[in-house]
């Protein structure tokens, strides 16, 4: 008799199998089994904070990190320099179509060079001091490739830190300062104030400081004068205003009633010298053929024309009415 089959035991064995195929989907997904992308930069400067495991950023976005941190003497150049090894995230990097960079190509990595790909260290905490290496499209800063012809893994080219930059303008200060003559211009500007000094103690400028103060005490009292001068001359300009222009006024109102005359008295000889025309019309046509009455026409036309040269005169001058007529003029 056959024994019956322990359906705990089948259930566990399913849902362990079901773990595995899980763990081997995320696995796969992950890039576990992928080859890692690396890099090396190599840093000229101090690289202390950096440390195995710190990120790699690119534009702000973490997408690898330092493995290994190295230290190389360039006898070349006779210092020391620091290659840092970094593996970037497996498919992190993608181009605009959708497909993967492919970082660890030789050419892939010049055309980014190329096209101003730079690393820099940068302060990941001012508390602890922590540093990391942020990846950057810098075409303005030169290409300095520092790991030779055949590097270990395809070089990325570094540039200074703002830390660096900053300690480097300090030193180029420093030097400027030292070949600087301080002590022969320090000792310049003390005798040119040991000379100043001496010119004013002098007995000239003494004088001439003792001369200036009286002058100016002399400026002041003639200043005060002037000022106790100034007013009173200001009220009586203030006065002499204020009647001219009373005087004005009064003109104004005689002279408006003597104008209303003489343009009331235009208007009367204009009305004289229109009925004189009417009447010399009504006689030339009455006696054309009488000799006496003729020589009246001529006196009475000759008067029309003194009535004329009268008004025409007063047109031009309506004031002749009040002072007579200008003998001078016309």
């Amino acid at each position: 008799m056959s024994s019956r089959a322990n359906p705990v035991l089948i259930g566990g064995f399913i849902v362990g199998a079901l773990a595995l195929i899980v763990a081997a989907i995320l696995l796969f997904a992950n890039g576990a089994f992928s080859n890692p992308q690396k890099n090396m930069v190599f840093f000229e400067g101090s690289v202390n904070g950096l440390n195995i495991g710190a990120l790699v950023k690119l534009k702000g976005v973490p997408v690898g990190k330092v493995i290994d941190i190295l230290v190389v003497y360039d006898e070349y150049r006779g210092k020391v320099i620091t290659p840092v090894i970094i593996e970037f995230t497996p498919k992190k990097l993608y181009n605009l179509e959708g497909g993967h960079i492919d970082k660890t190509s030789n050419e892939d990595i010049k055309l980014l060079i190329k096209q101003g790909l730079r690393a820099q260290l940068q302060t990941q905490s001012l508390v602890t001091g922590q540093l990391f290496i942020d990846l950057n499209f810098r075409p303005e800063t030169p290409i300095k490739l520092l790991g030779g012809d055949n590097p270990m893994y395809p070089e990325i080219p570094s540039i200074p830190s703002s830390r660096e930059q900053l300690e480097s303008t300090i030193e180029d200060v420093m030097a400027m300062v030292k070949k600087m003559p301080i002590q022969q211009t320090v000792e310049s500007l003390s005798n040119s104030i040991q000379q100043v000094e001496k010119l004013l103690k002098s007995p000239e400028i003494q004088s001439s400081l003792a001369t200036i103060d009286h002058t100016l005490k002399d400026l002041q009292h003639l200043l005060q004068k002037v000022d106790s001068k100034v007013d009173p001359l200001a009220k009586d300009l203030q006065l002499t205003i204020q009647e001219s222009r009373q005087l004005v006024a009064k003109v104004n109102k005689n002279v408006e009633p003597l104008m209303e005359d003489a343009r009331n008295t235009l208007k009367s000889t204009a009305g004289t010298m229109d009925q004189a025309r009417t009447t010399l019309t009504t006689i030339d046509q009455a006696t054309t053929q009488n000799s006496s009455l003729d020589m009246a026409m001529k006196d009475l036309a000759s008067a029309a024309k003194s009535l004329r040269v009268l008004a025409d005169y007063l047109e031009r001058h309506p004031d002749a009415l009040i002072y007579g007529k200008d003998t001078k003029g016309d």
